[in-house]
C-alpha cells in the first residue's frame, strides 16, 4: 500500500497496522468497502479477535469514507453490536461503510462487517463531527 491513499493525506498508522485494503468506493451511493486480514496477534486467549480490533476495522473504513466524501471530521461516538465471532478460522473480513445522514449535530456513518464466508459478524454506527480548534499549549 502506498503511504498516501487519500490525496495528500497520509494513511493513518492504524490502517497500515491493520493492513487495510480499499476494495470499492462509490461516490454516488456514498459507500466504501475495505478488506482486512485477520492476524493472530489480535486474538484473545479464546482465539477470537478482540472487540476493539473489530471496532477498528469498521472505524477505519468509516473514517476514510468521510474524507473521500469531502468531510474533515473525527469520530465522536461509536457503538457496535457483535453478531458472530471473528476467530482463527477466518482469513479476512470485509467491511462496507456508508454515510447515513447529515445534521447540525454531525454526520452519522454506519458499517457492516462480514466474515470471509459472507456471514455478517458485526454492525456499527458512529457520529462524526468537525473537530474544535486545539486549545493553546500550557
Amino acid at each position: 500500500m502506498s503511504d498516501t491513499t487519500w490525496g495528500n493525506l497520509p494513511v493513518p498508522n492504524i490502517y497500515k497496522e491493520l493492513k487495510g485494503e480499499f476494495i470499492n468506493f462509490n461516490d454516488n451511493e456514498e459507500y466504501l468497502e475495505c478488506k482486512y486480514p485477520i492476524q493472530e496477534k489480535y486474538f484473545n486467549p479464546m482465539n477470537t479477535t478482540l472487540g476493539g480490533i473489530v471496532d477498528s476495522f469498521m472505524d477505519c473504513t468509516m473514517g476514510p469514507l468521510s474524507f473521500l466524501l469531502g468531510e474533515m471530521v473525527v469520530t465522536k461516538t461509536f457503538s457496535a453490536k457483535y453478531i458472530k465471532p471473528v476467530n482463527n478460522s477466518t482469513e479476512y473480513v470485509h467491511v462496507k461503510a456508508w454515510r447515513d445522514s447529515i445534521s447540525e449535530k454531525g454526520t452519522v456513518y454506519k458499517a457492516e462487517l462480514f466474515l470471509d464466508d459472507g456471514n455478517i459478524a458485526a454492525i456499527a454506527e458512529a457520529l462524526f463531527v468537525t473537530p474544535k480548534s486545539n486549545p493553546p499549549s500550557l
